[in-house]
């Protein structure tokens, strides 16, 4: 799931002090999320954030400079740490498979009109198209 949410990251590496980070969190599944940040975290550091009211513990598993952006640090989270939408929704979440979702739904029941038979889409396809929009937005 894509989305776009500024928290704060807190880091515990191996040796030396804890600290904590403001980042932008990018990306989030199950298992892991992507932060956007402007400094560097090691591999295998121990991190955690709260979003929900719930805790999502883990460790940095691999990070990659954007020149320009700043660090991409992916999050793989501790076994028993899950994330769903219903513990935690970030600001910002977009699911890109409704998206698709959506694109083929239009592809297949409002066909582009035809020029060359000069069609338009039934009245039935655009009532359907119209409630299948309405229901993505509730």
């Amino acid at each position: 799931m894509l989305c776009s949410e500024i928290l704060n990251l807190h880091l515990q590496p191996h040796t030396g002090r804890g600290r904590e980070l403001e980042v932008n969190l990018e990306e989030i599944w199950p298992s892991g999320g992507l932060f956007l940040t402007n400094k560097r975290i090691r591999k295998s550091t121990s991190l955690w954030f709260e979003g929900g009211g719930c805790e999502f513990r883990g460790e940095a598993v691999a990070r990659t400079l954007s020149t320009g952006l700043g660090y991409f640090v992916e999050m793989r989270f501790q076994p028993g740490c899950r994330w769903s939408e219903s513990k935690y929704r970030p600001a910002h979440l977009f699911n890109p498979l409704v998206l698709l979702a959506n694109k083929i739904f239009e592809a297949t029941l409002c066909p582009v009109r035809s020029r060359a038979a000069g069609q338009w889409p039934s009245s039935f396809a655009r009532t359907a198209a119209a409630s299948f929009k309405q229901a993505l937005r509730s």
